[in-house]
């Protein structure tokens, strides 16, 4: 905590600042505001700061927000925003997770290979393997937990809570 004469010191170096005095310097600081609303502390493991940053100053611009209210609004639009942009990647490492629990069941190999087929059109397959592998992670997902249900429900959730965002916007910034 600061003490008695550092709040001195810096309100007195306070009323020496007159801010910014170009155009752009206006600019950029007007935005301080929405800039410090969402941070890091969001972000998952892995996930890119400036990724975010560029998505979350983006969106901004976009929408336009004035005063706190559509701030707020427009900071849980991001919010939103961004976690429906992990929905992919969270489908795509699930299906990944039953794809290489499939392929570490070496007992399945040694079952196909003693599988004899007399003639090849008694054989079908796919010639995409990794076809064939979505496929099985989808049943085994289904069949164990069903996180793609659980996921699809969240994303869902996610649009329909994106789109009253949006709404909300809309209606507070014609009112204006």
């Amino acid at each position: 905590m600061a003490t008695i004469k550092q709040i001195n010191a810096n309100r007195k170096n306070a009323l020496l600042s007159r801010g910014p005095t170009s155009k752009l310097g206006k600019l950029n600081s007007s935005k301080n505001s929405l800039k410090h609303g969402l941070t890091a502390k969001q972000l998952v493991i892995g996930e890119n700061l400036k990724e975010f940053e560029k998505y979350r100053d983006r969106m901004i611009d976009a929408l336009k927000p004035e005063g706190i209210l559509e701030e707020q609004v427009v900071f849980k639009i991001i919010d939103v925003g961004f976690r429906l942009r992990r929905i992919g990647g969270i489908e795509a490492g699930i299906y990944n997770q039953e794809i290489l629990h499939h392929e570490a069941d070496e007992y399945k190999n040694k079952i196909a290979e003693k599988i004899e087929f007399k003639e090849e059109e008694e054989l079908v397959q796919s010639s995409d393997k990794s076809i064939n592998l979505k496929g099985l992670a989808f049943c085994r997902d289904s069949k164990y937990g069903s996180a793609i249900l659980k996921l699809n429900t969240i994303e869902d959730k996610l649009m329909n809570k994106y789109y009253r965002l949006l709404d909300i916007l809309k209606m507070m910034q014609e009112a204006r």
